[in-house]
């Protein structure tokens, strides 16, 4: 069983990536427990962002548990890539095309001793996570479409949504954490508490503020 209490995970794709490393380390200041890498393809998602290569930079940077988000196809092609770099968790999409599979894939990334995640895009019904619920660690719910950040938080399309998940887990004794990202801000981050988050993915509202220990500490008593 994860120890489910409530986390701020900032995301780097909102930081200044011309100063990443100090970026890295003001979150780290901040009293964030984790650190989470929104990795796109430009296929999967209509946006390009980073690869392995700056996963394995901001490793050099920080012991911080770091949170990979995989949003490309073909992510058991690239897994070795992300292994080798230092990520802590891999999560990857259902609706991804695979080389070999879905189960597969989380098979391989635990035997490699790193945490495996499902990720589910705001249209995807709870349904589709349910062949993996017991070979995961974290579900992941997208509160927007993946690709960009800075999107407003899709409540009606996503809550009902990640409550399901919760029930789910909750009635099968399992023990996986549950994800929101998109739209997490002190406003939302409430909302998807009461339907069963515990992990909140925040972009703007923790890179944004110049004062970042107190946009964390602020998002961190939204959720107690």
């Amino acid at each position: 069983m994860h120890d489910l209490s409530p986390k701020i995970l900032p995301s780097l794709l909102a930081a200044d990536w011309s100063r990443v490393g100090d970026e890295v380390k003001r979150a780290e200041a901040a009293g964030a427990p984790w650190l989470h890498l929104d990795v796109m393809d430009g296929a999967f998602v209509d946006n390009i962002s980073f690869g392995p290569q700056m996963v394995q930079t901001v490793r050099k940077c920080t012991d911080m548990y770091l949170d990979v988000h995989l949003m490309i196809h073909r992510a058991d092609h690239y897994l070795e890539r992300f292994i080798k770099a230092g990520a802590n968790n891999i999560t990857i999409h259902v609706e991804a095309n695979y080389d070999t599979s879905v189960a597969e894939t989380l098979k391989r990334i635990r035997a490699a001793g790193l945490h495996a995640g499902i990720a589910l895009h705001p249209s995807t019904p709870f349904s589709a996570a349910l062949p993996y619920v017991k070979d995961i660690d974290l579900l992941l719910v997208m509160t927007v479409v993946p690709g960009f950040g800075g999107q407003p938080f899709m409540e009606k399309e996503t809550m009902p949504k990640l409550a399901e998940a919760r029930d789910y887990r909750d009635a099968h004794g399992l023990g996986f954490h549950l994800e929101v990202d998109g739209g997490i801000y002190t406003t939302t981050a409430p909302i998807a508490k009461k339907h069963g988050a515990n992990l909140f993915v925040c972009g703007t509202s923790s890179f944004g503020p110049a004062d970042m220990k107190q946009a964390v500490a602020d998002l961190a008593a939204s959720v107690r």
